[in-house]
């Protein structure tokens, strides 16, 4: 046996002496590392398991829902989506909302429908983009009653924000404005919305025919709402 070979089996045999010790000490601290890796992978897949089929069981549920509601048997779709409304995955909670508050203003219940609109534009589990559309639905409904400011403070924060729906927040100005005769306001937020290269096509087709009705409203008809 050579001095190289010697000195080769001397150094395995000193790793392996340190290997047993080593694994003596904390083989089973080992073990149990592993053990937790394997249980919290399995626990994983588990859960991303039950977490799929109950969101299935919830798009199954809601488009049941939504068909009830289409063929007027209201009460009982506005249980299942009240269930999912209340304890459904995050998602189909915020869409039964949108369902059963759509279902209100259809019903005639505008104040009910608005409130709920304004509980999702307000609910911090809300998607901003969702936050905006029940924003303006809200808005919408209280197009006929509202005065121009409160329509104003209803949809400020979209336009201030640049946010996509500010088109449809102007046009809601516009029409609030036109409708209490504030010609001033009306002018401006219809000028605005045709000279914005953002604007919808159909946005901005329907603002130049509101600017040329008004361009016929006597200027003396022009109230101070603000």
């Amino acid at each position: 046996m050579s001095d190289r070979d010697f000195f080769r089996e001397v150094d395995e045999a000193v790793r392996q002496d340190r290997y047993n010790e080593l694994w003596d000490k904390y083989g089973v601290y080992a073990l149990a590392a592993a053990a937790l890796i394997v249980a919290g992978v399995a626990g994983f897949k588990v859960w991303s398991y039950w977490q799929e089929q109950k969101a299935q069981a919830a798009g199954t549920e809601f488009s049941q829902a939504v068909t009830e509601l289409d063929s007027g048997d209201v009460a009982k779709a506005r249980d299942v989506l009240n269930s999912l409304a209340a304890k459904g995955p995050t998602g189909y909670q915020i869409l039964s909302q949108f369902q059963l508050a759509a279902a209100e203003a259809q019903a005639g219940n505008i104040d009910k429908a608005v409130a709920l609109y304004d509980a999702l534009a307000a609910d911090p589990a809300t998607d901003t983009i969702l936050k905006g559309l029940a924003t303006i639905q809200a808005a919408m409904l209280k197009l006929d009653t509202a005065d121009y400011a409160e329509m104003d403070r209803r949809v400020k924060g979209l336009i201030d924000e640049n946010s996509p729906w500010r088109y449809s927040a102007r046009e809601l100005l516009g029409l609030s404005a036109y409708r209490q005769n504030n010609v001033p306001a009306a002018e401006k937020q219809f000028s605005e919305l045709v000279a914005d290269q953002g604007t919808p096509q159909n946005l901005r087709e329907r603002a130049d025919m509101m600017l040329s009705l008004i361009v016929g409203v006597p200027q003396a008809m022009s109230t101070t709402a603000k």
